[in-house]
């Protein structure tokens, strides 16, 4: 398997069911990463060629980018086609989102909707995804009173509602490279 760990910083490889065998390739702009390729990720085309990687894993750096949809424009096309992308990025809610000066936005559970295959908001997105898992992920004492799964049910009324009375940690998105005649 062929893995780019965009934005790795010192975790490139730090993921326990990522198999030891996978070719894992870490971007980064820190000299100080484990990055095989230092590249400011908000400038495009990364240096990569198309339809290269199997999984494409996105970590808390989404949050850190300038342009979301030249992001994901980048990221479809160095995915391989069928390739997964994981995406975890602090909810607007979070207390991670607040406290990090170098945080330039906040994201909602819907917020990748327009890039997807079923959608009908194609104004920024050339390329397209199938969404294989959208999470929201809580710290425990939400996950054990029920909470979150209440709010990973009802997803639009908890953001609505209840996102600042019981706050999120972390969105966690899982989607699949869409490569076919109606998407290019």
């Amino acid at each position: 398997m062929r893995v780019l760990n965009v934005g790795c910083g010192k975790a490139k490889r730090d993921f326990p069911d990522i198999d030891r065998a996978s070719s894992v390739v870490g971007i980064d702009i820190s000299r100080s990463s484990e990055a095989d390729l230092l590249h400011n990720l908000d400038e495009f085309p990364w240096p990569v060629d198309s339809d290269t990687f199997d999984l494409i894993i996105m970590q808390d750096i989404i949050e850190h980018l300038e342009d979301i949809p030249a992001v994901m424009n980048e990221v479809w096309r160095i995915g391989s086609p069928g390739a997964l992308v994981r995406i975890r990025t602090p909810h607007f809610s979070s207390w991670y989102a607040y406290n990090d000066p170098t945080h330039k936005r906040f994201f909602g559970a819907y917020v990748l909707d327009g890039f997807l295959k079923s959608s009908r908001n194609d104004l920024y997105a050339t390329g397209t995804f199938r969404m294989v898992r959208r999470e929201i992920l809580f710290p425990k004492v939400w996950r054990i009173t029920g909470v979150a799964a209440l709010a990973n049910r009802f997803t639009h009324r908890w953001e609505q509602l209840f996102a600042f009375m019981f706050r999120a940690e972390n969105l966690s998105f899982e989607l699949e490279v869409v490569k076919d005649h109606d998407s290019r």
